[in-house]
Parts: C-alpha cells; structure tokens; sequence
C-alpha cells in the first residue's frame, strides 16, 4: 500500500508537504502544491480515510438508516428519499452510508457514530416507541429524524402532515358520495402509520360517519399485503365502496386485487393511496393519491443535519411539511351498491 512517503519522494519534498497538500492546507506555494498532485496521480495515491478523520476530527460520512432491506430495495418512496439525502450531502462533501433495521426492533442507531465512522445520522421511519433514540440526544449526537418526529424529545426531524394527508383522502372521498370506506392501514410499528389512521379516523367523525372496525384491515406497506387486504375486504357480505390505502403500494395490490376479482375501479370501489411515487400515474386506473414532498423532506433534512455539524450548539429544528391531494381516474363520483 502507497504511503505519504511514496508521494513525498516522487515530488521531491517533505512527508509534512504532502500532508498539507493532502488535508487542503493553504500554506503551501502552488508550484510546490502542483507537483505534489501530479506524483499522487502518477502513484494512484489515495489517502487513509480513518487517518484523514483523526486529523480532521471528521469522517466525511452521513449513515442514513431506512428500514429493513427487502421493504427499501420495493419502495420508490425510500429509494427517492436517499438520492435526494446524497444530492445535499454532497454538497457539503459528505458521503453516505446506508443502513437498515427492523422497525419493531431494537437497533444501537449510536453504534457506527461512537466507532467514529459517520459524523451525524439520519433516522428513517422508526418505530414511534424507539427507546434507542432518547439515549441518542442525552449523548448530543447528531442527528435527524426523517418520516417520523419524536415531539417530546429535543431532536430535529422533517415529516409529511400524516393526518391531514389522510383526512384529504378520505374527504375526498365523501365529497364524490361515498360514505362505505375501508382503509388498509400500515400498521404500528411507525408513525406515520398511526397518524394516517388517525386522519381517517378523525375525517369520518367530522362528516359524522362511523368507522367500522372490520373495514380497518392492516397491511405492511408491500404491494402483497393490500393484495391480502383488499381481497379480504372483498370476502365481507358488504363490501366498501371507497378505499383509503396508507401507501401506493398497498393501493396497487389492491387494484391487482380487484382486477382479478373482477371488481371495477372506480365503477364499484374508489381508492385512494399515499405518497404519489411515480408508479401511481403508470397503473390502470391512475391512481388517486395523497403527494408528500418526498424530495422536500430528504433536502430538509440532509440540510438542517448538516447545519448541526457545523454549530454543535444548535437546537433542534422541527419541520413538518403540507401534503397535496392528486386526483386521477382511481375514484369515482358514483357510490355504487356492490
């Protein structure tokens, strides 16, 4: 393995020299910094990250955790989150290392942090009783909360208005005449989950409608689980004529669902979904959704992190950003009888 001392006898100076030039020092004259350059192109030089990050007192490195792997590699919502991260992290020179855990368990988020191998952390999706996160904020480690907040402890965070997402589902919903609307739900294990089941729940008891419990089907957020839901909803003797999905992905198993059961949509069911990721306008029919700003809270939060690294002393920055109904050809204004 090249060594500092390789590049400094090829250039012709000092080990310090090339240390200086290395770390971006500026007390070095340009012929001497020219030199130095091309003798660590001509050896393919690179320099030992985990020495640069003792001097510096940096790694140079964000650790963006999403949750488990097989749900991120099927979700346009988190592989678009992370490019968004990477756009703004790169910008302060900032790499990213991912990786994932189970929202229902108990991950040391603080692990890579205390290793010194990333500099801050951005948490997706947690669970809303994460006991990992408290012992975080006592240590001052920096960090963000993206697609969850956490509203009793001093930590920064970037979410969609949940509630409000659903409830715009859902009025929409009852505006078109329906008042018969299912829900598949994306279960416990997040917040977001909660709050969407909440917005559906609090915009039926405004419009005086009672929710009824066994149209309240959970489902984890994959394409097979509204598939399931959906399919179970459709085995009651009366069927929903609208239904609210906590994701896209849950409304377009739905629709498959549907379409091999031989239910129209939106002729017998409307359904609406969440997130308005880029499948949703490429399925038949297009589907109805609630857009959370995707791109928006990943910039937001690369951005309020990367502020906290450069003044430690910085409190917490709560952001929570308006969700937008988009209306395609998945709903109907007909209630129909099925």
């Amino acid at each position: 393995m090249l060594s500092q001392e390789d590049v400094a006898r090829r250039a012709g100076v000092s080990v310090m020299t090339v240390s200086r030039v290395v770390n971006g020092r500026s007390n070095v004259r340009a012929e001497t910094r020219e030199r130095v350059e091309r003798a660590i192109r001509e050896l393919s030089y690179y320099p030992n990250a985990a020495a640069r990050a003792l001097n510096r007192n940096r790694t140079g490195a964000i650790e963006v955790t999403v949750p488990h792997r097989d749900y991120f590699y099927s979700s346009e919502y988190f592989s678009e989150l992370v490019f968004s991260i990477e756009a703004v992290a790169r910008t302060g020179h900032y790499n990213l290392i991912l990786t994932t855990h189970d929202p229902s368990g108990a991950v040391d988020y603080g692990s890579l942090y205390r290793q010194r191998k990333v500099d801050g952390l951005l948490l997706v999706a947690l669970s809303p009783t994460a006991d990992s996160v408290a012992p975080l904020c006592r240590e001052h480690i920096p960090l963000v909360l993206v697609n969850a907040r956490r509203d009793e402890l001093p930590v920064s965070s970037v979410d969609v208005d949940n509630q409000k997402g659903a409830a715009l589902a859902v009025e929409h919903l009852l505006s078109r005449g329906h008042e018969r609307i299912a829900t598949i739900t994306g279960g416990a294990k997040t917040i977001n989950a909660i709050h969407r089941l909440q917005g559906y729940r609090g915009a039926l008891a405004a419009a005086g409608v009672a929710a009824r419990e066994h149209w309240i089907v959970e489902g984890d957020w994959s394409e097979e689980s509204g598939y399931a839901a959906f399919r179970k909803l459709l085995a009651h003797g009366e069927r929903p004529s609208a239904l609210f999905c906590a994701n896209d992905l849950m409304a377009v198993g739905a629709l498959r669902a549907a379409a091999d059961s031989g239910v129209d949509v939106p002729g017998e069911v409307s359904i609406v979904g969440f997130d308005d990721i880029r499948l949703a306008s490429f399925v038949n029919p297009r589907l109805t959704t609630v857009r959370q700003p995707i791109a928006q809270a990943g910039q937001a939060a690369a951005r309020i992190l990367l502020a906290r690294l450069a003044d430690p002393d910085a409190g917490p920055e709560k952001l929570v950003l308006e969700p937008d109904l988009v209306v395609r050809a998945s709903t109907s204004t007909r209630a129909v009888s099925v």
